[in-house]
């Protein structure tokens, strides 16, 4: 009986010890949130993110990212941004990224352990970059968006299973440059943030397209162009540009 009585002592006494450090656990736990919440910037909208790199570029050659999301937008001060989340899980097999003469260099590891990250991977934005300007994307196997764009020319250079698409805020376009091969799209749009006409209009454009790729310059008139391109490619163009070429 006595034996018993000790037992059920040591018993409770071990519940209430795990007890205890249950919720002194929670609590640190939410203590070190709480300082990591008063540690971020309010007024920067990507807080989500680790900032990987921060230095200026103009120019970008990108390798991989066609299993996920990434986005360009300007911004004075240039970086590279990573998602936090996804970023602290695969620490030093996310994503490498230097740069060399005016050009970042961006490697993504085109990288997951099941089905279920890749399904997430596709569903999120784990990349952010931002530069005052991009004026060249030199893109392999990748998923790109530009978005909120103003420059008047651009080159444009993809390659493998990848797709790009440019959101502009200015409806005029002095060159387009683009170079596509194997199974690429580049896609040309007004950005949906205004309530303007959604045409552009393109001074001169020249494409030279090989393999199954895909130009969508459809929501713009052109006024010169130049396409060299392969039985299998494709350019969606307006009606306007259609008749332009025509003469």
């Amino acid at each position: 009986m006595i034996r018993r009585k000790i037992s059920l002592k040591l018993s409770t006494l071990i519940l209430i010890t795990m007890m205890v450090l249950v919720v002194i656990s929670v609590f640190a736990t939410n203590m070190v949130f709480k300082n990591e919440y008063n540690k971020r910037d309010k007024n920067d909208l990507y807080w989500n993110y680790d900032k990987i790199l921060e230095k200026p570029y103009k120019y970008l050659k990108i390798d991989g990212g066609n299993v996920t999301n990434i986005i360009f937008e300007p911004s004075a001060t240039p970086s590279v941004r990573v998602l936090k989340q996804w970023h602290n899980f695969h620490k030093e097999n996310s994503v490498n990224a230097y740069v060399k003469n005016d050009t970042l260099y961006l490697k993504f590891n085109n990288k997951y352990n099941n089905q279920g990250e890749k399904n997430w991977m596709q569903s999120e934005v784990l990349v952010r970059l931002f530069a005052p300007q991009l004026l060249a994307v030199d893109g392999t196997e990748t998923n790109f968006e530009l978005q909120k764009m103003k420059q008047k020319n651009f080159t444009i250079s993809l390659k493998g299973k990848s797709r790009l698409e440019v959101e502009t805020y200015s409806p005029d376009f002095d060159t387009l440059n683009v170079t596509q091969s194997d199974s690429s799209q580049v896609i040309f749009e007004m950005s949906p943030d205004l309530k303007a006409s959604p045409m552009m209009n393109f001074k001169n454009v020249t494409a030279n397209m090989t393999g199954y790729t895909l130009l969508d310059v459809g929501r713009g008139y052109i006024d010169h162009m130049k396409l060299n391109i392969s039985d299998s490619s494709a350019v969606i163009l307006s009606g306007r540009s259609l008749k332009t070429s025509s003469k």
